[in-house]
């Protein structure tokens, strides 16, 4: 279909499904939310310093090294989607048994008594196969080749890396939800110290699917939504009528009370005050918990091209996020994460730091984003994986050796 048929079909406003709000209002809910999760932390940091100055001490640093990170303060607004609590897209729900052992984790990195620290989250594309032509795939080159992993290879890397202790594993692909069945067998076997997620386009996600992978353990959806307006959005993806199953499949995971993401890929041609104000808008309609911004990147459909934000839209993007996160007239909005914004000030925590990526032929990459392949996570142990993934930088940023 040709671009200029895709711009002559009208498409439909944005479904008014009435979703209820997931973020906490400010008040007193979110302050016994607050004060829960500050007293289980404080119940961590207490096995390993006895003394309350300590203790008291070492959860400030843990606060402030946050506020470095994020740009904003520890808790500043937190979701709260069948009965946990979500403040961060990259921390388990708590409470949980994997919110539990990844701060625990945390605090003995910084207590410098971590052998083999937890490892916070892997990105595990699981399938080739997908029927769009996003204008952003950084899996451009190996989308809809024969599939290298079988369904016993997926079960197998899944179960290495949950027995090492991972805190989170992403489904992505391709389009995960191609291999449904396959993700079924995996939440089954699941361990519940692992959340599972599934990054996905939204085709496919349909209520019995969401409310299936619910039942069976999965944690959330993350689900691309590239414009506020339709045909822009399904322009992107090259798929006529994508918006609305995005906005369908976003209502269907909420109504199963899962938690809900929206990931958006921040191009030059889109990046000013009032896209970002809409966008944010539609989200809060659609009653996600969660907006993800990404940097674009020269790689997969975007190699060669200038796909680089000026200075200003770095700048702007920053901004919003903190406005957003941090600003009273904005307290019922999702929460934003903003990655580049932590990796321009800390380093980037990829590498087998705190996350890394399995590509579709199960090899192991230092991120999603440089093309780097190390070694086959089928092949190696979970520890020599990490150790190598641990020698290489990330290509955009300096390599985080602090935190």
């Amino acid at each position: 279909m040709t671009t200029q048929t895709q711009e002559k079909i009208q498409h439909k406003k944005l479904p008014d499904f009435q979703e209820s709000n997931p973020i906490l209002p400010r008040g007193l809910s979110a302050t016994r939310a607050k004060w829960r999760i500050k007293k289980s932390m404080l119940r961590g940091i207490f096995q390993f310093y006895k003394n309350p100055l300590e203790v008291l001490k070492l959860l400030n640093v843990l606060k402030d090294r946050y506020a470095q990170i994020f740009g904003v303060e520890l808790l500043s607004k937190i979701a709260q989607v069948d009965g946990k609590y979500y403040w961060r897209l990259g921390a388990p729900g708590f409470p949980s048994t994997a919110s539990r052992r990844l701060f625990i984790s945390e605090v003995k990195r910084q207590k410098g008594t971590a052998d083999s620290p937890i490892m916070q989250t892997i990105y595990f594309a699981i399938t080739k196969k997908c029927a769009l032509k996003c204008e952003h795939c950084f899996e451009w080159d190996n989308l809809n080749q024969p599939e290298t992993l079988g369904s016993k290879d997926i079960l197998a890397i899944a179960r290495k890396w949950q027995d090492y202790g991972v805190a989170q594993i992403i489904l992505t692909g391709g389009e995960p939800l191609l291999r449904v069945n396959d993700i079924y067998r995996l939440l089954e076997e699941k361990n519940p110290a692992t959340d599972f997620w599934i990054i996905t386009s939204g085709l496919g996600l349909n209520e019995e699917r969401a409310a299936k992978l619910k039942r069976l353990g999965l944690t959330g959806v993350m689900i691309s939504l590239e414009h506020f307006e339709p045909a822009a959005h399904d322009k992107f993806r090259g798929y006529v009528g994508l918006f609305e199953k995005a906005a369908e499949a976003i209502h269907f995971a909420n109504q199963a009370k899962l938690v809900t993401a929206i990931s958006f890929c921040a191009t030059k041609e889109f990046v000013n005050e009032n896209n970002l104000d809409k966008l944010m808008a539609t989200a809060k309609k659609l009653g996600v918990a969660f907006v993800q911004f990404l940097d674009p990147r020269a790689v997969g459909h975007f190699k060669n091209k200038d796909v680089a934000l000026s200075e200003e839209q770095v700048v702007l993007l920053e901004k919003t996020m903190i406005r957003y996160n941090a600003g009273k007239e904005f307290a019922a909005f999702p929460i934003v994460e903003y990655p580049a914004y932590h990796q321009r000030r800390v380093g980037c925590l990829a590498s087998g730091n705190r996350f890394f990526y399995i590509d579709t032929d199960g090899d192991a990459h230092i991120c999603p984003f440089c093309s780097q392949k190390v070694c086959s996570s089928s092949q190696f142990q979970a520890e020599d994986t990490l150790r190598l993934l641990q020698q290489f930088d990330c290509h955009a940023f300096e390599k985080n050796s602090e935190f």
